[in-house]
């Protein structure tokens, strides 16, 4: 294809590669290149380090793309056996269905409970994407042993961490959220009790 230089369209007619971008200085293999319709790349090296489309801008190399963050303060109480919502949740629409999502939570608890000694109770949370479970989280355990069948026991505020890299395959809206439950109906978790704050951060990585 020939090199066309002209008032009207500038320079044109030449693509490129990533190994030998159309538009160069004296290095040859750094530069910019016009692969298909749409899309302008970036490369150093020879080696593709961004690119432009009409969605948006893509970094290549494990750069972090893009960062959603969502800080949760309302006081939510959690008394079931099976996992529901707790509140803490972020929303991320990555450029990219090849990109990675880091998910990041910092969840504040209080477990208490009421009921007759010696029994063993336990919590659990999970993480979510959309509808589906991909990391059962942090889980532990607290018993009541005191002969005494009105005494109540809490563990006040304490603080869970989540840290999971994702891979939705996704360019769609995606919602991550933080699910909890309590072993039994007679215990209770509380997310953010006393004006604690909950925190949910998400990064998009380039693959």
């Amino acid at each position: 294809m020939a090199l066309n230089i002209n008032g009207t369209t500038g320079i044109s007619g030449v693509d490129g590669s990533v190994s030998a971008p159309a538009v160069t200085g004296t290095d040859s293999n750094t530069g910019i290149t016009f692969p298909s319709a749409d899309t302008i790349k970036f490369s150093t090296g020879g080696v593709e380090r961004m690119s432009i489309t009409n969605s948006g801008v893509i970094g290549v190399g494990g750069k972090a793309l893009q960062v959603v963050q969502n800080q949760y303060s309302t006081q939510t109480s959690v008394n079931s056996t099976s996992y529901v919502d707790t509140g803490l949740t972020a929303t991320i629409t990555p450029s990219s269905s090849s990109s990675k999502v880091l998910v990041m939570a910092w969840l504040h608890v209080t477990t208490s409970l009421f009921a007759s000694p010696y029994n063993v109770y336990g919590w659990g949370f999970n993480l979510v994407r959309g509808s589906t479970e991909i990391k059962t989280g942090d889980t532990g355990q607290y018993y009541q042993s005191i002969a005494d069948n009105d005494i109540s026991y809490t563990v006040f505020n304490q603080p869970h961490i989540a840290i999971y890299l994702d891979t939705p395959n996704t360019t769609s809206s995606t919602t991550y959220k933080i699910q909890g439950k309590e072993s039994d109906v007679n215990a209770n978790l509380t997310i953010n009790a006393s004006s604690q704050k909950s925190e949910m951060i998400l990064i998009e990585v380039a693959a």
